[in-house]
């Protein structure tokens, strides 16, 4: 399932259940949240959001959307976001104190 649709689907929850629902897979942010992190930020305690994530993720299968397709999601845009050419660039020789190359 790609991304897009994934966005419509979790649009048809109630925001404060997409947000929650977002954060937790990390989808639409740089990395994922634990309950506790969600709750601090949202200021209830991590069974409210427990709560809030199961009511999420059982519409969410009714509506075809399962929480192992939003992992996956989660990595494709996180893979999309990635500065992938910062990985082949070759390492920079160390340099001494002084500006000069360090002698090997």
């Amino acid at each position: 399932m790609d991304l897009h649709r994934i966005s419509e689907i979790l649009r048809m929850l109630q925001p404060r259940q997409e947000k929650v629902i977002r954060l937790y897979f990390g989808l639409g942010c740089q990395r994922s949240h634990s309950a506790v992190e969600i709750a601090e930020a949202f200021q209830v305690s991590s069974q409210v959001i427990a709560g809030i994530l199961g009511a999420a993720e059982r519409r969410l299968v009714r509506l075809g959307l399962t929480p192992l397709q939003m992992r996956a999601a989660a990595r494709r845009e996180a893979a999309l976001h990635s500065p992938s050419h910062a990985r082949s660039l070759p390492e920079s020789k160390p340099k001494s104190w002084s500006g000069h190359r360090a002698h090997r």
